[in-house]
């Protein structure tokens, strides 16, 4: 059974889902949006943002100083041959291997295309056995595995599909629950996946795994979120916002886990509350794309992370605003793919990042 998100945004249960058009079903499913981009209306009317939740007061913003050195974000002279959004993006080798989302209907896909971004040639030789939006995914020991998601039920699934280079994605083992709304991110050998939904809750767990059968607590956030901007720097994973309550509020703050050490803190924070944004790593710094900042208003900002001075600086805008983008780095450019824009439809288009 699939689900299928309905127009803008909603506060966050799960975002509703109608009829055969839903993008996983043909009943009213209870949403999975929130936050400053969920699917859904928005419940309230009111004209004033929700609170930012989960900042500590102890803890001093971030700084935002005026930009040094040059960011460049142009569209791609291709586009992908359908329009995806709320997918996985993995850089697999030289490639961009796109997987699951919301296809042009808005419905969950089960495609699995591979994008060469030198020259926008794209192969589709695989599929998911499940088709899923919202899921999180990564390349652990030379596997592509996907993690949950949403669109096999009204929950979301518990399920850890393995992508072949080619044919049928095998379901090889689950997580401890269902859990959407996610990410996951790959440091040497292991697999950490963060945080999401499950239905009813905003969930705190960190889990690691080898081979997406066998899943270790790490430990929990300090701001538990659900759409979170993400990246990995060395050792560190960081979470950029996120939706962090269950009446839709978004967060600034921006969090890490030391695989090393196994700490995971919130380091510092976002000048705004931001929530389904991407993010990029180039020369060592974290690019923040997007996204959705103050919990209302489509972002076309792009923030500079200094992992090093925990400094965030503004420094360049995309063509357009956007969320819901997944994104990865190959070489020395960074690539953003489809996503949603204002009129909150897939979009086909990809944006090339690259910092001087």
């Amino acid at each position: 059974m699939r689900r299928a998100p309905i127009g803008p945004r909603a506060p966050i249960a799960r975002r509703a889902f109608l009829g055969p058009a839903l993008l996983v079903a043909s009943i009213v499913l209870a949403a999975c949006g929130g936050g400053g981009g969920s699917d859904g209306q928005r419940a309230s009317t009111s004209t004033t943002a929700p609170a930012t939740t989960g900042v500590p007061a102890t803890t001093k913003p971030s700084s935002t100083t005026a930009p040094s050195g040059t960011v460049q974000a142009v569209t791609a002279p291709w586009k992908l041959n359908e329009p995806v959004a709320r997918e996985i993006v993995i850089a697999n080798g030289n490639q961009l291997e796109i997987v699951g989302g919301l296809d042009h209907t808005k419905f969950s896909t089960a495609a699995v295309v591979l994008v060469d971004p030198s020259s926008g040639a794209q192969q589709s030789p695989a599929k998911l056995t499940e088709a899923v939006h919202d899921a999180a995914g990564s390349l652990v020991g030379g596997k592509v595995l996907v993690f949950g998601g949403g669109g096999p039920s009204e929950n979301g699934t518990a399920d850890v599909q393995e992508v072949p280079a080619s044919g049928t994605a095998t379901i090889i083992g689950k997580l401890p629950g269902s859990r959407s709304d996610h990410v996951a991110a790959t440091v040497g050998n292991r697999a950490y996946v963060f945080s999401g939904f499950d239905g009813t809750t905003i969930l705190p767990s960190v889990l690691s795994t080898a081979d997406g059968v066998t899943f270790d607590p790490v430990g929990n956030l300090p701001v538990p979120v659900r759409y979170a901007g993400f990246a990995v720097v060395g050792k560190t994973v960081y979470l950029f916002g996120g939706v962090a309550s269950t009446s839709g509020s978004d967060t600034n703050a921006i969090q890490a886990l030391d695989t090393g050490t196994g700490t995971i803190t919130q380091v510092a924070q976002l000048p705004s509350s931001l929530s389904h944004a991407s993010a990029v790593v180039l020369g060592g710094k974290v690019y923040v794309l997007g996204g959705y900042v103050n919990n209302s208003t489509l972002s076309d900002q792009i923030l500079r992370f200094d992992p090093a001075t925990k400094a965030i600086t503004a420094v360049g805008k995309l063509p357009i605003p956007l969320s819901d983008a997944a994104a990865a780095t190959i070489g020395d450019k960074g690539y953003v793919v489809g996503g949603q824009s204002t009129d909150r439809n897939p979009l086909s288009s990809v944006v090339i990042v690259t910092a001087g």
